[in-house]
């Protein structure tokens, strides 16, 4: 059999199937064909030799800003996130009902990226950096949410509402109720995020759901998952039994090194890894998902959970694992091959508060369905 493509002889990791062993990699259709210990050259029409590299599923990012000229602190989709080794990007609440067309049209059918949202419980979405979306509790609006999430079901991954006071006021608890409603509606989670809401932590976690998803998780503004007494909150560690997956959506104010340090000697470790990368964040301190990931490889997570933590489990929580997610036979041909790069690196959390550490994720090549696409730098 002649395949179109064969990744050779790179250190396949597949937290899907818990595959961690040197193997190769084989696509034809645009589709993976087979992962095997070894596949002849003469079989491939094409080779990437991968030895010394990682190859994995193409990262899943759960939160990005794409909705680019519309949304203020969007970026363009596939320059900063395929580019990067991130093959399925999802947009966090930058469209709402009123400009979702807009965004499905002119971001999401022209990116070469899987891109997905989940769509803003506020109609216009984050448009102002100055005006807060939610701060006129009339955008929050259930019925048009529902109908736009039905009409574009298959971009759609589910609701998100934010609940900062500078951006939604004293109305976080009513927001936070409209986006649960709509998400009822439709079958599908709620993205939250946090810090600096009005309200306390517990009241907020208490109303999630199994399956509905906290970001910012490692936010250093209060309130947060770490108490004054550097415990983390009972109320996060019983969300998190009742299935709520906490997530880190790093941005430009979301993650602090400290939070994060504390919340993993305590055994309370994110469910999945997300970068928020967006037009104030992306020239540091996030950069891209790879970087990201590589924070916690510095903080001292195992290589195949922070893989998993931007592949199987991202997956898993936009209900969209097999199409995206994993190498097995047959799955869209979605490959990030990265270098595990050895050396001294500075890390920087949204603080500005430094870790010097000595690895990082390097994309070196992607490939989105059979397609290749070189890194960006």
């Amino acid at each position: 059999m002649a395949y179109d493509l064969v990744i050779k002889n790179g250190t396949v990791i597949d937290p899907a199937q818990g595959i961690e062993k040197r193997l190769d990699v084989a696509v034809s259709g645009g589709r993976i064909a087979a992962v095997e210990p070894s596949i002849p050259d003469a079989s491939a029409r094409d080779v990437i030799e991968a030895d010394g590299l990682l190859v994995t599923p193409g990262l899943v990012d759960l939160h990005v800003h794409v909705w680019w000229g519309v949304a203020h602190l969007a970026i363009e989709a596939d320059p900063h996130t395929l580019a990067r080794g991130s093959t399925t990007i999802v947009d966090a609440g930058s469209a709402g009902a009123n400009t979702f067309p807009g965004f499905q049209r002119y971001v999401i059918e022209r990116t070469h990226a899987r891109t997905l949202a989940f769509l803003h419980i506020s109609g216009m979405g984050q448009l102002d950096r100055d005006i807060g979306e939610l701060e006129d509790i009339r955008w929050a609006r259930v019925e048009p949410a529902v109908e736009a999430a039905r009409n574009f079901a298959g971009s759609i991954v589910g609701i998100k509402v934010r609940l900062s006071e500078s951006i939604v006021g004293a109305n976080d608890v009513v927001a936070l109720d409209r986006a649960i409603e709509a998400a009822a509606h439709i079958g599908k989670p709620v993205m939250i995020h946090i810090g600096g809401t009005k309200h306390p932590l517990e009241e907020i976690f208490g109303k999630l759901r199994a399956g509905d998803i906290v970001t910012h998780s490692f936010t250093a503004r209060p309130p947060g998952i770490i108490t004054d007494s550097g415990k983390v909150l009972p109320a996060a560690l019983e969300a998190r039994r009742r299935g709520v997956i906490f997530d880190v959506g790093h941005g430009a104010g979301s993650f602090g090194f400290r939070i994060a340090e504390q919340a993993l000697e305590q055994g309370f470790a994110p469910a999945t890894v997300s970068s928020d990368v967006h037009v104030y964040n992306v020239r540091g301190p996030v950069y891209d998902l790879a970087t990201t990931l590589s924070k916690f490889l510095h903080l001292g997570m195992p290589l195949a959970d922070v893989i998993s933590m931007a592949t199987l489990r991202p997956a898993e929580a936009i209900g969209r694992l097999g199409e995206a997610g994993t190498l097995r036979v047959g799955a869209p041909a979605d490959v990030a091959v990265m270098r595990l790069a050895e050396g001294p690196v500075t890390f920087a959390d949204a603080q500005g508060e430094k870790r010097q550490g000595s690895r990082r994720l390097v994309p070196v090549v992607t490939l989105r369905a059979g397609r290749r696409f070189s890194p960006e730098h």
